[in-house]
């Protein structure tokens, strides 16, 4: 089926992907074969994974249009677009950060051959970049060993002469890495802060042909939702699959585009459009990092209205105080009226190549707040509220792979979720792409990744520290890829340490083969969810389903239990006189029939008789899950 058919498919699904910076060109050509079989409803994912989802959230917004450009035949093509050396075109340094690029791309392996360097191979070839981007600091660290080198010259023959040279050879290597070293400590230390904490802003710079790639996502997601040339693609676009931005409560949304991207300040993830209006962006920064119509578009959205009908005036109070800073700050509208390329560009910040995003809040803590907010109350003036400033970088140090992102009790439909790996040692990508992939064709979990680590050497302690650097960000994501319910819906796509990553300079076959693979992993889930597989003729989804019943049946009989005692030990609390957050007569006739169910659940699972039967609905599928709490991020 042809995905930008007028005719959209009767299936419908979500998907979910993986960041990985360059690695994100596997994804285009699997959403638009997932597009073929299904309705792209729900689309999420952190870093290039957000990236992928906005597009693809376009393209599904653009399908019905059929403006050239527009739908899904424009997302296959994108990885065409970028090779020929565009991809590492879009990451476009500032002058004052230029020496970095090369120096960051060397010391994580990748040179502008698009080569893998490993040792002393990445070593010198980071030494190059030095030399290469601090030129004058070479000369200048070099200059005493020069002249030890022209003392030993015009001194007579013998030892004298050679210890001489000797020492001068030293001297020069010594004085060539301090100076380099000391000048790329202060760009490092001074350009880097000063350019928003990244090498790159994601605009447009001069000395190049092409866009920047904040400027270059932004023009395709127009173009991919058939929007070119009518002002930024907004959240509520998607939400009604119209050219209205209103808002529509999940669940009731055409698409639901959701990136994460992770508060540094704050030291916690946020899902992006956040449902929190407590958000102000500085013009003057955010004009270093989008462009004319996105910075129009935000100052034409009508403001941002608080849940509360009581908090208006405390709103108006606010809002004064932003705008009569020095450096004025406004506060970001309502989610509907967000810019797409705004949510996902808090996903990609990332750190050190991507410049983070600057956001402000007021600072609940300080007591200035406090005192205002109490003559505000009173109908008084008060000191005006303190502001703080937080820090937005890649979604990824939170959560890299957010399959969690759409998950309700059952499902409806399908959730895929793409997730990166690599191939074992040893193991050479196949010509057939369909072998570099891997993904349930049972009930059998996932296994999980393997980084190897050697217990010799400076390598060793290297994939040590690397590993457990992964892990700390990662565990939350990896762990998820063995849970029954979880693992049957992901399909991982193997990469090489030569593709993807910070390859920015990956050759124009690579592009190729990834793109590709990522076609063949789709296949593979939509034949997996769509085909006969399992006994009796049922499919992958029929089957996907029934493990997810099966897996929140045996969750129950703990979560019943706990609620059963603890609801027993509040029993001489009342209901209708509660030391906090009332119920309405509703809300406490409702909360007694819930009561009434509940306790029923909890009194069945701790019958004698139902003993056998708690242990067959706990006894699989393992690992067993738990009901927890959550906040909403």
């Amino acid at each position: 089926m042809d995905p930008d058919s007028p005719a959209a498919p009767d299936r419908e699904c979500d998907v979910i992907m993986q960041g990985g910076v360059t690695s994100g060109v596997v994804y285009p050509r699997a959403l638009a074969r997932f597009a073929q079989t299904y309705r792209l409803r729900c689309l999420g994912g952190s870093s290039a994974g957000g990236i992928a989802a906005a597009l693809a959230a376009a393209a599904e917004h653009g399908r019905a249009c059929g403006a050239p450009g527009s739908g899904f035949a424009g997302l296959a093509a994108l990885p065409d677009t970028l090779a020929g050396g565009r991809l590492a075109d879009l990451f476009q340094p500032q002058p004052a950060t230029r020496p970095l690029l090369p120096v960051l791309l060397a010391l994580s392996g990748h040179g502008r051959d698009g080569r893998r360097t490993s040792g002393l191979a990445r070593w010198g070839s980071a030494s190059l970049a030095l030399l290469a981007g601090w030129p004058l600091h070479a000369v200048l660290g070099a200059v005493p060993g020069l002249l030890g080198w022209w003392l030993a010259l015009a001194a007579t023959t013998g030892w004298a002469t050679v210890g001489t040279a000797a020492l001068a050879s030293v001297v020069l290597v010594a004085g060539v890495v301090v100076v380099v070293g000391v000048g790329a400590a202060a760009t490092l230390g001074r350009a880097v802060p000063a350019n928003l904490f990244g090498v790159c802003t994601g605009r447009s710079e001069a000395a190049h042909d092409g866009p920047g790639f904040t400027d270059w996502f932004a023009e395709r997601l127009d173009a991919l939702a058939g929007r070119t040339g009518r002002g930024p693609l907004l959240h509520g676009h998607l939400w009604t699959g119209s050219d209205e931005a209103a808002f529509r409560p999940p669940g009731q949304r055409e698409v639901d585009l959701r990136t994460v991207s992770t508060c540094l300040s704050q030291g916690r993830p946020y899902e992006m459009p956040w449902e929190s209006r407590a958000f102000f962006y500085e013009p003057a920064a955010w004009q270093r990092l989008f462009g004319p119509d996105v910075m129009a578009a935000l100052d034409a959205a009508p403001p941002a209205r608080p849940a509360a009908a009581d908090r208006h005036d405390a709103w108006a109070f606010e809002d004064a105080a932003a705008a009569a800073r020095p450096r004025p700050l406004r506060r970001l509208p309502d989610p509907a009226h967000l810019p797409v390329v705004v949510s996902v560009r808090l996903s990609v910040s990332f750190p050190l190549l991507v410049s983070a995003v600057p956001l402000w809040t007021v600072d609940r803590r300080s007591a200035v707040t406090t005192e205002a907010v109490a003559a505000f109350r009173r109908g008084a003036v008060g000191p005006a509220p303190e502001f703080c400033e937080l820090w937005f970088t890649d979604g990824g140090f939170t959560s890299n792979f957010p399959v969690h992102l759409f998950d309700e009790a059952l499902p409806t439909r399908p959730t895929f979720a793409v997730h990166l790996g690599t191939f074992l040692p040893g193991r050479e990508p196949d010509a057939d792409e369909s072998a570099n992939i891997e993904y349930a064709t049972d009930n059998r979990p996932l296994l999980p990744s393997h980084r190897p680590i050697p217990a010799a050497g400076w390598a060793g302690l290297t994939a040590f520290f690397a590993a457990a650097f992964a892990t700390s960000r990662e565990w939350p994501d990896a762990s998820q890829l063995g849970t029954p319910g979880l693992r049957d819906r992901i399909v991982r796509v193997l990469q090489t340490p030569a593709e993807g990553g910070l390859n920015l300079h990956m050759p124009d076959a690579a592009i190729a083969s990834l793109a590709a693979r990522g076609e063949a992993a789709a296949d593979g889930l939509v034949v997996m969810f769509t085909e006969p597989h399992y006994a009796g003729g049922t499919t992958g989804w029929d089957n996907h389903r029934w493990v997810r019943y099966r897996a929140l049946l045996g969750t129950l009989p703990r979560w019943l239990t706990s609620w059963g005692a603890g609801r027993a030990a509040m029993a001489d609390l009342d209901p209708g006189d509660p030391p906090s957050y009332r119920l309405a007569r509703s809300g406490r006739r409702l909360a007694a029939e819930l009561d009434e169910v509940l306790g029923a659940g909890a009194d069945a699972v701790g019958a004698p008789e139902h003993a056998e039967g708690v242990a067959d609905l706990t006894a699989a599928p393992r690992p067993l899950t738990v009901l927890r709490r959550m906040p909403q991020l």
